[in-house]
């Protein structure tokens, strides 16, 4: 399992790729992936 605090560093990442483009299937897969950090966290998916 990984800490909140570190899934929250990773997530901050994805969310910048994923406001750094406008193309759907890459911004369904940077939610993608951080749902699974989320999940791998323990915190609820978004």
């Amino acid at each position: 399992m990984i800490s909140v605090e570190d899934a929250n560093k990773i997530i901050a990442f994805l969310s910048a790729a994923y406001f750094a483009t406008t193309d759907a299937e890459a911004r369904k897969e940077f939610n993608r992936l951080a749902n699974e950090v989320r999940k791998a966290s323990g915190q609820p998916l978004e």
